[in-house]
């Protein structure tokens, strides 16, 4: 555990240890983060079996969720570049407990690989576990009732209302 001192001289631990970054240069690393998730996503979904349908098939949720994230993240990007190379705003931004958004940010990053790793629905219950750790929710029957009901969603509307197979 990592201790720090804050403004007023007070110990903090990582645990409540703020992370401090001006609102552009944050806007221009997470565009470009997310730039690069939604790229990822688009070329890793490209390699879901979706049955050889000409229809919707299993990869083109991913792929149209990596392609709104692409533009997101790209209008992100570009405002945060703008603002660095001309007018400053001059703002903060704060980040409490950054140990839990790297986590959280390594996790995303798994997610695909492991999808084509172990398939959709192990990654995914492994994902939203650890996820709604992170976030917090801690008690087990909670935590297993998410998972279950979120799976159980996924099966009836993907497989059983549309026939879409999910990898």
């Amino acid at each position: 555990m990592v201790t720090s001192h804050n403004e007023s001289g007070v110990a903090e631990t990582s645990e409540n240890a703020v992370f401090r970054i001006r609102l552009e240069t944050g806007d221009v690393l997470a565009g470009g983060a997310l730039l690069a998730m939604a790229v990822t996503f688009w070329v890793l979904g490209a390699g879901i079996d979706d049955g050889g349908g000409s229809g919707i098939g299993a990869a083109d949720f991913p792929r149209g969720l990596a392609l709104l994230l692409g533009i997101a993240s790209f209008i992100l990007l570009a405002n945060g570049v703008r603002h660095v190379l001309g007018t400053r705003t001059g703002h903060l931004i704060e980040i409490g407990r950054p140990s839990r958004v790297i986590a959280g940010m390594l996790l995303m990053a798994a997610f695909a690989p492991a999808m084509r790793a172990f398939g959709y629905y192990p990654t995914m219950a492994f994902f939203l576990a650890a996820m709604l750790w992170i976030a917090d929710c801690r008690r087990p029957l909670p935590l297993l009732a998410y998972v279950a009901g979120f799976l159980l969603f996924s099966r009836v509307v993907f497989e059983t209302i549309l026939s879409i197979p999910l990898p």
